[in-house]
């Protein structure tokens, strides 16, 4: 057996038990009504984040050697991972943050106005005539109203206040960067993920030149593939330490293994990879 082999069957390890976790801790949820909004889409969110995780898993090569030819596509596996990042980002934005009710309010707002502004841009783009689009537009009027006369639109960027009146309104108020260190993360770590992850995901001449030297079976391709399994479960791990805390008391128990799991990537997170040899 390779290292690298080893190194993957660990890694798979690993995210199958972060993964079995996630999946009972939605489980416990059942027969329990959210206390509030965030607690609601908490729940939903995560269930789409642990959806990527077992689509993550199923797409992987499996972790013993296996004689039956398996297709080992690495631009959906990343495809994948970083989904699953982008999906924590909404969570932790939506969910995990203890802050005040005024701002949650405002957050809820804005994640709505920009979905409901890219719904009414996209059925533009195709010249629609659905009745929706009447239903849409008097929303949007209502909520942009709202919003420039919410009580915490002076903690706003100007810049962000020009934007939701240009019908251009971000999904968050708040840089990655800046959501990044309330969440406790290293920034500097969560862009090179995400740009090493779109390397492969884009149709650029380093991933088709990447294509040309992976081969299914062979250990370096092995540890490609291995890469967006060990980005996902560091913000899964991450999204699970988030979900024990909302939902908290209504979690299965957490053994110690799992724990050390959880604070290993959390620390991970934490630091980047600045001080790993």
């Amino acid at each position: 057996m390779t290292a690298i082999l080893k190194r993957y069957q660990n890694s798979c390890i690993d995210f199958d038990s972060l993964l079995t976790y996630g999946i009972s801790l939605i489980e416990a949820q059942k027969g329990f009504t959210p206390n509030n909004m965030h607690e609601n889409y908490g729940e939903k969110i995560f269930t789409k984040l642990i959806c990527h995780a077992i689509t993550l898993k199923n797409l992987s090569p499996p972790p013993s050697p296996n004689e039956t030819p398996t297709l080992w596509d690495v631009s959906s596996n990343y495809a994948i991972a970083r989904t699953l990042i982008e999906t924590y980002e909404a969570l932790a934005y939506i969910s995990f943050e203890p802050i005040s009710d005024t701002e949650r309010d405002f957050r809820f707002l804005l994640w709505n106005l920009h979905a409901d502004e890219r719904r009414l841009e996209m059925l533009r783009l195709i010249g629609s005539t659905n009745p929706e689009i009447i239903e849409i537009q008097s929303r949007l009027t209502e909520m942009r109203k709202s919003i420039l006369a919410h009580a915490y639109l002076p903690e706003i960027k100007n810049e962000t206040v020009k934007k939701i009146k240009n019908n251009k309104t971000p999904p968050y108020h708040l840089t990655l960067s800046e959501r990044d260190e309330r969440s406790g993360i290293d920034n500097n770590y969560h862009k090179s993920v995400i740009m090493h992850l779109s390397s492969h995901i884009h149709t650029h001449p380093f991933s088709i030149q990447q294509l040309f030297l992976f081969k299914a079976g062979d250990p370096e391709s092995l540890r490609l593939m291995s890469i967006a399994i060990n980005y996902s479960a560091a913000f899964l791990a991450k999204s699970i330490d988030g979900m024990i805390q909302l939902f908290h008391p209504r979690t299965p128990v957490v053994s110690d293994s799992l724990r050390i799991l959880l604070d290993t990537w959390s620390d991970l997170l934490r630091n980047g990879l600045k001080n790993v040899s």
